[in-house]
């Protein structure tokens, strides 16, 4: 599956085989039109008073899509079925987390700061709807139905000549496990992955994955290059647009966005699931850090203004503040109501940088609406083990592998929204204008130098240097995460 790749002045949508068709046109699946919904999937959720209908929408839905579950600890176990009946009855009884629960733990989190619960998620690959006799639920879902490994464009040189053999093979299931408190979670992985290995289960483990956060000294998530991380999200309740700044840029996002009408349970006109792309990333935080020194060296950056240079590569100070805004004082919220409107020539945040590629905010040929339209709600966290200072929470190691970013992300269209942001926007030397370069962080394949501005506001005697390599896609997958009715339906 191939998406063309815009060239500059055209309108960033996808092509026409690609386009924004009602679901009906797949496998019979009823549009969000024609369905009785309690609730408005074209805005914003209201969770501030929750209906009874509401409710029972929510004790259907998976948590983790309409807010990040916020546990620190993540088990992702890998699973092949080998045994269709008896997987089947094993993911009947899997206690899922839904949307309700995860709510009203928030609500709790809030009045007491006492966590909340064990979080249990299910997903579903192609080949897993398969094996459960479901293999034309998602027709012409065409990214979804032949899988990461076939989708060539997104993958780091065409091929899956860097994944670990673990995630090369074919994945039917996956099942999450998040939990706050360190040694508990241990325990009930561990039953779980015994429970998952008894011969009744009708699953082998393939593999299992384990991710951890880490915080800065101001609880903010950071990741392994030491950049605050998952600041700029697109919101779908109203209880969390309440609390952002809403001047410049607005994150509200419909819940459309995300949620697909599930084929896997037919008879429920409100069940809803959502696609869900998974990513193993593994970061090279030594070359990562070498290649910060050297490119402000190049670019003559010197003293406190040494920082400037990660900051052209990510779009943000190490504690999150966004370049177009410059430092902000310690402490500070990091900010998101930003844009680039004051910074039409790059000259203060370049082009290329992570969080502008990825999130244009305005500033693409495609315009706002379209712009806000591709982004998809992130979830993930990261892997392996670091040295972190106990008093400032720096992270003071620098290992070359070993550790890195579990991608994780949830959206209705995986064509328009992951892929497209990846080969569109992420990988496109020529995005937003020409001879631009790719995405420093996540960019795959590019050759062409990023333009690196030597004075903060003008984008005048730019170097070009080729800023790249330092991420290496190590597997991935993608899946549907179904109603709770779909997954007891299978």
């Amino acid at each position: 599956m191939r998406c063309a790749r815009p060239q500059v002045g055209e309108r960033m949508l996808p092509r026409a085989e690609d386009d924004r068709r009602p679901l009906q046109a797949y496998a019979g699946i009823p549009t969000h039109e024609e369905t009785a919904m309690p609730i408005k999937l074209t805005q914003p959720f209201d969770d501030t008073v929750i209906s009874t209908q509401e409710k029972s929408f929510l004790r259907n839905l998976q948590a983790n899509i309409l807010k990040g579950h916020g546990r620190e600890h993540v088990a992702l176990l890998f699973l092949e079925v080998t045994d269709a009946p008896k997987a089947r009855a094993f993911l009947h009884a899997f206690p899922v987390t839904d949307a309700h629960t995860q709510l009203q733990d928030a609500l709790q989190f809030k009045a007491t700061r006492s966590p909340g619960g064990v979080v249990r998620l299910a997903f579903l690959s192609q080949r897993g709807m398969a094996k459960f006799g479901r293999q034309g639920a998602f027709q012409g879902f065409g990214a979804f139905a032949s899988g990461m490994a076939a989708d060539a464009e997104v993958l780091d040189d065409g091929t899956t000549a860097s994944w670990q053999n673990e995630l090369k093979r074919p994945l039917d299931v996956l099942l999450l496990v998040a939990y706050h408190h360190e040694a508990d979670f241990a325990r009930i992985v561990g039953k779980l992955a015994a429970d998952l290995g008894k011969e009744d289960s009708g699953f082998a483990i393939r593999f299992v994955q384990e991710g951890r956060a880490y915080r800065n000294a101001d609880g903010e998530g950071i990741e392994h290059f030491g950049y605050v991380d998952g600041r700029s999200q697109p919101l779908m309740l109203q209880s969390e647009l309440a609390k952002e700044p809403r001047t410049v840029y607005d994150p509200a996002a419909p819940l459309s966005q995300f949620l697909v009408p599930d084929p896997l349970d037919p008879a429920g006109a409100s069940s809803h699931g959502s696609f869900f792309v998974f990513r193993k990333l593994e970061q090279n935080v030594a070359g990562f850090k070498q290649a910060e020194e050297a490119l402000a060296a190049d670019v003559g950056m010197t003293g406190t203004d040494e920082e400037r240079a990660g900051a052209q590569v990510v779009g943000r100070f190490e504690d999150g503040t966004p370049l177009t805004l410059h430092q902000a004082a310690a402490g500070v919220p990091v900010a998101n109501d930003f844009d680039y409107s004051a910074d039409a020539n790059g000259g203060k945040c370049p082009f290329h940088a992570h969080i502008r590629k990825s999130n244009p905010r305005g500033s693409s040929p495609g315009g706002l609406a379209f712009d806000k339209s591709v982004q998809m709600a992130r979830r993930g966290i990261t892997y392996g083990v670091r040295l972190q200072d106990p008093d400032t929470k720096e992270l003071v190691d620098q290992p070359n592998d070993g550790v890195g970013l579990l991608f994780m992300s949830y959206q209705a269209s995986i064509e328009q929204q992951f892929h497209f942001m990846q080969t569109a926007w992420v990988n496109n030397e020529n995005f937003p204008k020409a001879s631009i370069g790719m995405d420093p962080i996540i960019g795959q394949r590019g050759t062409l130098g990023q333009h690196w501005p030597p004075t903060y506001g003008s984008d005048a005697g730019a170097i070009q240097k080729l800023f790249a390599g330092f991420v290496t896609l190590k597997g991935g997958e993608y899946f549907f995460a179904p109603s709770i009715a779909g997954l007891r339906n299978l």
